[in-house]
């Protein structure tokens, strides 16, 4: 339940600022780079080039032409001819500033391509022209390399990107958006002790500018992220604790498993009233998954073997009746999420999965009790078995690909 869909298109980063008023983007992206030569160019031996020219370049390379037709190319929205321009430009061996502007033309010719894996080369040969003249490498550049790494799922380098744009960030919304893509990163990673200071960091400095009316923000996608991913390590913190016997040791692991629930629904809570419609219907859906969870936990809590047919049968009939309203709040959750959805017109995976749910449960209390003496069929199967200890080559569980990858973001 806790996890999210793995996204089917690609994603890679623009200059924050230009599209920072788009709600939700799904977008190809990615891009390629060349190797080169002496300071600034490309040689004609570079695969990279060759894949990129192939069939596609002019029959001359004069450098200004070659330079203008290309970004004139990547302007009309022909990323294929202006790869093949910014490659045959560079391979002319130019004058640093006009290397300056080709490589990142060629890096974002290529996300429009959806070559992620090429992108990332363009714009490390980007990075590395500029060290050589002892200039760093602009925020943008970091940040649409953090996001070309992350689709790749090459987070450990997302991260360091992510990191290195929020060290140059002077306005707010920048650097939210830059705290938390560098802290989902590490929560992808598994490494939550590190993730979480960055997200509550994230959300401070919004509510920092908005006391101060230092910035008014365009969308709150990233304020939204930064709340559910705290919330969401909450929530994975809270379903790996195990529920055990003897009595003494269950008690206190539902009080653990309690104290995380509660602060796993505040920080759901605090997502909706980010008031960004997509993280809104993911925090909805997952509040209401919360409450499944809790109620599977205490429903298949180990149970003592000493209890004889008819102990268990009371036992089993007496704890129903008393998990009945974390039934009832997981409906609630998921009537007023669908609600929302439908009330905005807003349709996403979220909303399907929550239609879904709803119906599910419904079906629980409308049925008979088949299971005298027997718990209930569990209701968030999918959370099941527990997951595995995060990390870079740790296999997701298949909740956590439903949900913990966020839809693509506006960069």
């Amino acid at each position: 339940m806790l996890a999210a869909m793995a996204p089917s298109r690609l994603f890679c980063a623009r200059r924050t600022a230009d599209l920072f008023a788009v709600i939700v983007v799904i977008a190809g992206l990615a891009g390629a780079c060349a190797s080169k030569a002496p300071a600034g160019s490309v040689t004609p031996e570079d695969p990279t080039v060759t894949a990129a020219t192939e069939g596609d370049l002019p029959a001359t390379a004069n450098s200004t032409t070659s330079l203008a037709e290309a970004e004139a190319a990547l302007a009309a929205g022909e990323p294929a001819r202006a790869v093949a321009l910014f490659a045959a430009y560079l391979a002319t061996d130019p004058d640093p500033a006009g290397a300056r502007q080709a490589y990142p033309g060629l890096a974002r010719a290529h996300e429009h391509l959806g070559d992620c894996a090429a992108a990332i080369r363009a714009y490390d040969k980007y990075v590395e022209f500029l060290g050589r003249s002892g200039d760093g490498a602009p925020t943008d550049i970091h940040v649409a390399r953090g996001a070309c790494n992350a689709e790749l799922e090459q987070w450990q380098a997302s991260a360091d990107d992510f990191a290195a744009a929020f060290a140059q960030a002077t306005l707010p919304s920048v650097q939210v958006e830059t705290l938390t893509r560098q802290g989902f990163a590490l929560f992808q990673l598994g490494d939550f002790a590190a993730a979480d200071p960055l997200l509550r960091r994230a959300d401070e400095i919004f509510l920092a500018a908005q006391e101060a009316r230092r910035e008014r923000f365009t969308t709150y996608y990233f304020v939204g992220m930064a709340r559910f991913y705290r919330a969401a390590i909450h929530h994975r913190n809270f379903r790996e604790v195990p529920v055990r016997l003897p009595e003494k040791v269950m008690a206190e692991d539902f009080a653990r498993k309690l104290e995380l629930l509660g602060r796993a629904q505040d920080g759901y809570n605090a997502t909706i009233k980010a008031k960004h419609m997509f993280w809104v219907s993911a925090a909805g859906y997952q509040l209401g998954a919360l409450f499944e969870e809790f109620y599977d936990a205490m429903m298949y809590a180990p149970v003592p073997e000493w209890l004889d047919a008819n102990q268990r049968q009371a036992y089993y009939e007496e704890l129903k009746g008393q998990l009945r309203p974390l039934v009832n709040k997981a409906i609630w959750v998921f009537e007023a999420n669908l609600a929302t959805a439908r009330k905005l017109g807003y349709e996403n995976e979220f909303v399907a999965q929550t239609e879904a749910k709803l119906s599910e449960l419904q079906s629980v209390l409308l049925a008979g009790d088949t299971t005298l003496g027997r718990p209930h069929p569990r209701l968030a199967p999918e959370a099941r078995p527990e997951l595995m200890p995060g990390g870079a080559n740790a296999e997701q569980a298949p909740v956590d690909r439903k949900l913990f990858i966020p839809e693509p973001t506006p960069l």
